[in-house]
């Protein structure tokens, strides 16, 4: 398998394939609300001049919304402007850039290492009801469509980055992947980040564990090269 770190970049090249959005665009009936009730008052408390940065609701502090997986509203958080549980809002991403793979087409690659839990970025696009999901299935599979970029948010909403998303779309599937998933609510609305799963070294290509996190037409082979590869994807 090639070392991703020595493939050039491709990004410029990428985003030319699609549309680039900077936040969900909600489709008919899709909302993104999310069951859980709106992050509540932490009890994290920050003194700039005596503490870590990181205990303002951050990674050395047991924040209850962190633990949650729900984000602070900064009007709510005793941490106020410093609370660092605010990714998402932020829009804090880990640097990346887009590669072209020998077998897989484009990929996603780490620009500098990353220590594990690291925030990638949120995997953003079309939030559409379950009958749209459907119809665009036959329809993209009707155009000849190789790829498809759809991922389950709710039990009746997925989110399609096929045609508007952002760049977490050229992330490919791995048996042994070194990032996952997170649902996490900000405000009302649920949404979906990245995350690394260990420790990743700059050049490293950022893969997830597809599982039925995506759909297509019929089951993919697999070319991750890892030792437990499966064959194929789906």
């Amino acid at each position: 398998m090639a070392d991703s770190k020595y493939f050039p970049s491709a990004t410029d090249e990428a985003l030319q394939t699609f549309e680039n959005i900077d936040a969900n665009i909600y489709i008919g009936s899709a909302t993104g609300r999310s069951m859980a009730e709106e992050s509540m008052p932490c009890e994290c408390k920050y003194d700039s001049e005596l503490e870590n940065p990181n205990e303002a609701c951050g990674d050395d502090n047991i924040c209850i919304n962190r633990m949650m997986f729900m984000e602070c509203i900064v009007q709510d958080c005793p941490c106020g402007r410093l609370c660092r549980n605010r990714r998402f809002q932020l829009g804090q991403y880990s640097p990346v850039d887009v590669i072209k793979t020998e077998k897989k087409g484009f990929g996603l690659r780490a620009l500098t290492n990353l220590p594990q839990n690291s925030f990638i970025m949120e995997y953003i696009g079309e939030v559409i009801p379950q009958s749209e999901f459907l119809r665009r299935t036959r329809e993209y599979d009707a155009e000849g469509f190789k790829h498809y970029y759809f991922m389950t948010l709710k039990n009746d909403e997925i989110i399609d980055a096929t045609k508007r998303g952002c760049l977490a779309r050229f992330m490919n599937h791995s048996c042994n992947p070194n990032c996952v998933t997170q649902k996490w609510v900000i405000g009302k609305k649920m949404r979906i980040g990245i995350f690394t799963s260990r420790a990743i070294t700059a050049g490293e290509e950022l893969t997830f564990d597809y599982k039925f996190e995506r759909y297509g037409a019929m089951a993919q082979r697999c070319y991750c090269g890892e030792p437990n590869c499966k064959g194929f994807i789906g």
